[in-house]
């Protein structure tokens, strides 16, 4: 079996995709709902019904297994919010326009937050977990602020700090859980709206 540029070997069959799927899922699956130290080679097997041999014959190691999961949840990430932006953008009201993106860009986090928070919280342990999400990242907010200033037609650097808002709010979702979070006891709603204001005061200068 013939073997990529970073060293995982590239599987050949359905059959070979399908346990790659099924131990991917796993580790995603167990990053959720456990953390970081919840994936471990024993687990990853025992969820996903694949062998320790087959793991290390596919990933090599943990690290291996778990780029590879990364890799893979970011690339659901974009796909699942390109899906979902594509209609926000062709709002014609700027106003309803900035409440859909907010509504669904925290959306993105909130379903996400467990895995967001196993990744982020390894990122200075392993700097290829950082590269990639910096990367997924900076390519997402240059995509936004563009499309803000374009909107609103207002200059890059407000359009830049309302989405640092908008992502500040994602990160704190991400960090805390609910009853965690620093100004506990705001509605989700009422958060929402507020941030709205906040970033739409910017964007209209």
């Amino acid at each position: 079996m013939a073997a990529t540029a970073d060293g995982i070997r590239a599987p050949q069959q359905a059959r070979s995709q399908d346990s790659t799927d099924r131990m991917l899922d796993a580790a995603l699956t167990l990053l959720d709902r456990d953390g970081m130290t919840g994936v471990t080679i024993a687990a990853i097997s025992r969820e996903s019904g694949v062998s320790n041999g087959a793991l290390y014959h596919r990933f090599g190691d943990r690290r291996g297994l778990l780029l590879a999961a990364h890799d893979r949840f970011l690339s659901g990430l974009e796909a699942d919010w390109l899906d979902a932006s594509v209609p926000i953008w062709g709002i014609a009201d700027p106003d309803w326009l900035l409440a859909e993106l907010v509504r669904a860009y925290l959306r993105v986090f909130t379903d996400r937050r467990r895995i967001f928070r196993a990744f982020l919280l390894s990122k200075d342990s392993d700097s290829d977990v950082l590269a990639r999400g910096l990367d997924t990242s900076r390519r997402g907010a240059r995509f936004i602020v563009e499309q803000l200033a374009g909107r609103f037609g207002c200059p890059p650097d407000p359009a830049t700090v309302a989405y640092e808002l908008l992502y500040a709010q994602a990160m704190l979702i991400v960090l805390f859980d609910d009853d965690e979070l620093p100004a506990h006891g705001v509605p989700e709603d009422v958060r929402r709206d507020q941030l709205t204001r906040a970033m739409a005061a910017l964007l209209h200068g």
